[in-house]
């Protein structure tokens, strides 16, 4: 397989219950075109930004910052880059992302957990196989929903690790896909801080700051491998930055 297609799928920090079959046949149904599929996820999303936005509040302490940087992309497709540090992430970038359309890359062994399976379906979740084929597939398809103006968040360091304080190596999976589009790379950063005022009573663990930084916007001029390249090291170096800028190391000094 090309190496700028690759994303890892082997490597696992936690465990989940997976007692159901799934494979992702030759068939499956990655862009969901269907009206009746397209406003399912459109009002499914909604009901659970609403449900979340008490839980995401109340138990995680989220906040998001710099809705700006999502409206200067105005309208176009993108790839969302994001670290990965909690079960819950994909949620909050989801619900940071409205109204747009977004596509969430997700290993295959996600629809293989009841009930998980079809909430992160209707949240625009699609799987990522092992196969190199469905894997190929899965770009081309990723690509043809970028060029018609949607996003698709990707993990560059494909594993999850919980409340990670440092970003791990990135992959070049997201940035190929947005090099063969030709859109721009909105990275996003999650970042952690010790619960204050009314939410130190329940709270333990550290509460979650998202951070929607500036797009990186395509270079004329360069071949593919060079433009993922860019994108990689312009994605890790604003994220870094960000980290820098917004995380205050005292916050973390108790965390567990």
């Amino acid at each position: 397989m090309d190496e700028e297609m690759q994303m890892p799928v082997e490597e696992r920090v936690t465990s989940n219950w997976e007692p159901l079959k799934f494979e992702t046949g030759a068939d499956y149904d990655y862009l969901r075109n269907v009206w009746y599929k397209r406003l399912g996820t459109a009002l499914f999303r909604r009901l659970v930004a609403f449900i979340l936005c008490f839980y995401n509040g109340l138990v995680l302490g989220v906040k998001v910052h710099g809705r700006e940087n999502l409206r200067a992309l105005k309208g176009t497709g993108a790839v969302v880059v994001c670290n990965h540090v909690h079960d819950m992430d994909c949620t909050i970038n989801n619900i940071a992302l409205l109204p747009r359309r977004v596509y969430h890359v997700s290993l295959d062994s996600n629809f293989r957990i009841p009930v998980v399976r079809h909430i992160i379906r209707w949240l625009g979740a699609v799987p990522l196989s092992r196969s190199p084929k469905q894997v190929r597939r899965l770009f081309s398809e990723m690509e043809t929903a970028l060029r018609a103006g949607a996003i698709v968040q990707v993990y560059p360091e494909g594993v999850l690790v919980p409340y990670a304080r440092q970003m791990r190596e990135f992959h070049n999976g997201g940035f190929r896909m947005a090099a063969e589009a030709n859109v721009p790379v909105l990275p996003l950063m999650l970042l952690q801080r010790q619960p204050r005022g009314i939410l130190r009573l329940w709270k333990r663990k550290p509460c979650m700051e998202l951070y929607i930084l500036p797009p990186i916007f395509p270079e004329d001029g360069l071949s593919r491998p060079e433009a993922v390249a860019r994108y990689r090291r312009e994605a890790r170096a604003a994220m870094e930055q960000a980290a820098e800028k917004y995380q205050n190391a005292k916050n973390l000094e108790k965390t567990p």
